[in-house]
């Protein structure tokens, strides 16, 4: 570099400095892979731990779950995720709505995307930890407990009271074959690993 001018110097430092910058953008934008790309979680997300916002969170969370009722009829994932991409505002909506009418002033978030969860049991079905997609609605500062649900398959709508499930037109030989698809699902993943 002894020959270069002080010009070429500063060319030459400012290409380095863009090409670091698009890879640090790079590194730090890119989304975590899919581990589970046959799930869609839900995550409605409480603004606290107080027992008011836990209440509340569950108040928003019957709501969301009558606003993605529709993915009941979905055929497969990619029309699930259509669908939830295309309600995010109508989710935020009711979301909000339901923390206007109990007195609260903080808003809610609705967004999906990939994100690292710890395993859970769902009912019966136990979820390993890893990277999941995931509708999550986050109430206010979202500092509080989350609720948890499996969007895809539907498992949000099959709930253990029989009478609960007649409600929703879901019999228990659908059940049967949505968590046993479910299983399949996951006992796949872990196999490959």
């Amino acid at each position: 570099m002894k020959h270069f001018s002080i010009k070429q110097k500063c060319i030459v430092s400012l290409i380095l400095v863009i090409v670091m910058g698009f890879i640090l953008v790079y590194t730090y934008t890119d989304e975590p892979e899919n581990e589970y790309s046959g799930v869609i979680r839900l995550h409605v997300i409480a603004n606290s731990d107080s027992s008011e916002d836990q209440n509340l969170k569950l108040k928003v969370r019957d709501e969301i779950i009558k606003e993605v009722g529709n993915l009941e009829n979905s055929e497969n994932i990619e029309e699930s995720r259509s669908y939830l991409k295309r309600h995010l505002k109508d989710m935020e909506a009711a979301a909000a709505k339901v923390i206007k009418e109990n007195g609260k002033e903080y808003d809610a978030k609705a967004d999906i995307g990939v994100r690292w969860i710890p395993a859970k049991t769902y009912g019966d079905m136990y979820f390993p930890a890893g990277n999941y997609e995931a509708l999550n609605v986050t109430l206010g500062k979202g500092e509080g407990h989350n609720w948890w649900c499996v969007l895809f398959p539907p498992l949000c709508l099959i709930e253990e009271d029989e009478s609960a499930m007649e409600e929703l037109g879901v019999d228990k030989e659908k059940q049967l074959q949505v968590k046993s698809k479910l299983m399949e699902l996951l006992k796949s993943k872990g196999s490959e690993e």
